[in-house]
């Protein structure tokens, strides 16, 4: 089976009120799925209750074939990380080593295996270059870098990221994702990116739509925009899937493009 998440049946509320009502989701390994909604779908909800931040839910989560109870609580948490919007609340201790080790040492890693953990994660993050810096000396860049270290040094199947790089610069957010996409691909890892800005779903494999605490469609990035799953009231397009629909109608090409690479040797071939 190739599913990292399996959500069946996952109902959540209060009273008569249904943030997540009989939800169904899969998302499989190494793939990478960007979930939208507007404001009160019930993304946060979700994202919760994947974390086992809730636990007075009806139906069932199953992460990496282990179900989501109190007792395989530690181990999934072990396998799974995830960044929150402020950044700042992803900093738990004073200085930069003992940061991106606090996790490792919950779960009794050695000293050797520590140190190699760092140098593996290094190869990705550049986490050295400023290791012995003072925290409340990281430039805004070097703060990312150091919350998303801590969230892949663990080796996590499952990284979720809630918002927390929506208010960065394209050049800063494409920094980071690279450096997400660059460990991916060695290291089998499946992202679920939550995001008001669609132009990042074109980093992904998939769309996942939250509507009124349902899974309205997870399809494929190509599916979502050829087929005109989202309505303008969803979101705004992404500019290169604007400006190919442009070029179709005036039969420039023939074809949806979602990279400028890709759209560039299209009308220049």
């Amino acid at each position: 089976m190739d599913e990292i998440l399996k959500i069946t049946d996952l109902s959540f509320g209060y009273g008569d009120l249904k943030l997540i009502d009989k939800l169904n989701l899969l998302l499989n390994y190494n793939d990478w799925y960007t979930l939208i909604g507007k404001n009160g779908s019930g993304k946060t909800t979700l994202i919760k209750l994947i974390c086992g931040l809730i636990d007075d839910y009806e139906g069932q989560i199953e992460f990496n074939f282990l179900k989501l109870t109190e007792e395989n609580l530690f181990e999934i948490r072990t396998r799974m990380s995830i960044l929150f919007s402020n950044v700042d609340d992803l900093i738990v201790e004073d200085n930069i080593y003992d940061e991106i080790t606090f996790e490792l040492k919950n779960m009794d890693y050695s000293d050797d295996l520590i140190e190699q953990s760092i140098d593996d994660i290094n190869a990705y993050t550049r986490i050295k270059d400023f290791i012995n810096k003072d925290i409340m000396d990281l430039t805004l860049e070097e703060k990312y870098i150091l919350v998303l270290t801590s969230a892949l040094i663990i080796k996590p199947k499952l990284l979720v990221i809630d918002e927390t790089f929506s208010k960065l610069d394209k050049n800063l957010r494409k920094k980071l994702y690279d450096i997400i996409n660059s460990y991916r691909e060695d290291n089998k890892l499946t992202v679920l990116n939550i995001t008001h800005n669609l132009e990042d779903s074109l980093l992904g494999n998939n769309i996942i739509l939250l509507e009124n605490g349902q899974i309205k469609f997870n399809e494929s990035v190509r599916k979502v925009f050829n087929d005109k799953l989202l309505t303008e009231d969803d979101v705004d397009l992404p500019f290169i899937v604007e400006l190919s629909e442009y070029l179709k109608l005036y039969e420039v090409t023939d074809d949806n493009y979602y990279s400028m690479e890709e759209l560039v040797d299209a009308v220049w071939k």
